[in-house]
């Protein structure tokens, strides 16, 4: 997150806050992977589909793989708006809309009228937001909480500039490995209860967002209570 328009970004930028929204993002991933077999979040693996599709003919699944990635575009300019609306809250405001559409999507009255495609590009337009509102952890570590290539390239760069003896370079591998370490355990899990709950899959991701809005708040609040007491702090 922009470390130069975030007054809370000290606790969003802490690297259990990148691993809880890789396993979310994970999550998304094996409900809308099991249910239409295209993915809410990981961009590249679409495009590889879009191909293959193409290739094969099958248009049906073809044009809901578009309209995904289309969607989750859509999501990271509508962040942009959030963002540039409000230079406070904004993070904030998007864990409050992923959940509020998750919930909505997690109800069978609801779900029940959608078609999977429909599914897929809305969980698809949510993960866009949350791709372009959460990028950063710690001081200088960029990654895409929503992708695992960057990820994937920086866990074994920094791991053999380690062995080279460059300061810190163990450690950022560690971090990258965890998110690693997220996104799996996040398909995993997610896969495994939508094949046995279906759409109450959805509330695995939805606790995560819940728990890290809950916790930001408090330590906003703490932080707000801090500065009454001590204004020169």
């Amino acid at each position: 997150m922009n470390n130069d328009i975030h007054n809370n970004e000290p606790y969003m930028s802490f690297p259990i806050i990148a691993f809880l929204l890789a396993v979310a993002a994970g999550g998304m991933d094996g409900y809308t992977y099991f249910i239409g077999k295209v993915f809410s979040t990981v961009q590249s693996g679409n495009i590889i589909l879009l191909g293959q599709t193409l290739a094969t003919k099958n248009w049906s699944h073809f044009f809901t793989v578009a309209a995904t990635i289309l969607a989750f575009g859509i999501g990271a300019a509508i962040t942009a708006v959030i963002q540039r609306e409000d230079s406070k809250d904004w993070s904030f405001k998007v864990l409050i809309i992923e959940i509020i559409i998750l919930f909505l999507l997690s109800l069978n009255i609801t779900t029940s009228n959608l078609s999977t495609m429909t599914i897929c590009i809305i969980i698809s337009f949510i993960s866009g937001m949350q791709g372009n509102a959460f990028h950063k952890f710690g001081q200088d570590l960029v990654y895409g909480n929503v992708a695992v290539t960057l990820v994937v390239q920086n866990a074994f760069s920094y791991l053999m500039k380690g062995f080279f003896k460059q300061a810190g370079a163990f450690q950022k591998s560690a971090l990258y490995s965890l998110i690693l370490l997220g996104f799996g355990f996040g398909g995993w899990l997610g896969t495994l209860l939508t094949s046995n709950f279906g759409n109450k899959a959805l509330w695995f991701p939805i606790i995560i967002f819940a728990l890290i809005y809950l916790e930001g708040k408090h330590l906003e609040k703490k932080s707000n209570d801090k500065l009454k007491l001590n204004p020169a702090a």
